[in-house]
């Protein structure tokens, strides 16, 4: 049990990778102080169950399956986000990438 620390009543949260360790740590943290929470994660059984966790603190929460390595399936999730939650105040961008990095000059704007 966490305590009330302060009072997040109408805000909104996103978190990427919200749906286990320290990314649903988070948005546990937020939810018990009245925070609504939508989190991304690419495993839908494992945002099932992080749901059904934040579902016991009471405010609004969401879970989205989304790779945020995929800027349209990000540009889709942050929209449906909006039409779940009317806004987002804070992102904790929690998700971990793979790969090789993309040098600075080739990157797309």
């Amino acid at each position: 049990m966490i305590n009330k620390l302060f009072d997040l009543s109408g805000r909104v949260a996103l978190i990427t990778g919200g749906n286990g360790g320290i990314g649903l740590g988070m948005a546990e943290g937020l939810a018990s102080q009245g925070c609504e929470v939508s989190i991304w994660g690419t495993n839908a059984d494992k945002n099932a169950k992080a749901l059904e966790t934040l579902q016991q603190y009471g405010p609004r929460v969401s879970a989205l399956k989304c790779d945020v390595a995929d800027q349209q399936a990000v540009a889709s999730c942050f929209e449906q986000t909006l039409d779940t939650h009317g806004r987002v105040d804070g992102c904790f961008a929690n998700a971990g990438i793979g790969g090789r990095p993309t040098q600075f000059d080739q990157m797309k704007k």
